[in-house]
């Protein structure tokens, strides 16, 4: 069963770091199809883990990239207010060329698996190990 949760707009951000250290970012509409290009890319999701919901990512092919860090951080909010959302980041290394699907699923693991979002997303990593992430509609 799917489920829509009203509080979730599912706005998606999609930073990318250089090799050289510098970093480029864009902010990026539902409506929109992202393309960032680095070594390593850094995928943000709005999340709220109080909810019981967080983020799984599944990697077609391991051997192109894989994941250096999954994380999560609160929203600013008033001291003591609970249920406040904020943002799961994933970052993936460049490994070698090629293309891999990802499979961004919004569920609640411990119970039964019950999915609220699901978004699909590709990289394709060229030669010199810059990525290019783009997010299907």
């Amino acid at each position: 069963m799917k489920i829509k949760l009203p509080l979730l707009s599912f706005s998606l951000l999609i930073m990318a770091l250089a090799s050289c250290g510098t970093t480029r970012s864009a902010n990026v509409e539902k409506s929109s199809r992202p393309q960032v290009e680095s070594s390593s890319v850094q995928v943000e999701l709005s999340s709220n883990p109080t909810t019981g919901f967080s983020w799984a990512c599944e990697i077609e092919n391991p051997a192109v990239v894989e994941i250096l860090s999954d994380s999560y951080k609160q929203n600013p909010a008033p001291k003591g207010m609970v249920g406040v959302g904020g943002v799961q980041t994933f970052v993936f290394a460049c490994k070698q060329s090629g293309i891999s699907a990802l499979t961004f699923t919004y569920r609640r693991p411990w119970k039964g698996g019950e999915t609220a979002e699901i978004r699909h997303a590709k990289i394709v990593v060229d030669d010199t190990l810059h990525g290019v992430v783009e997010f299907s509609e």
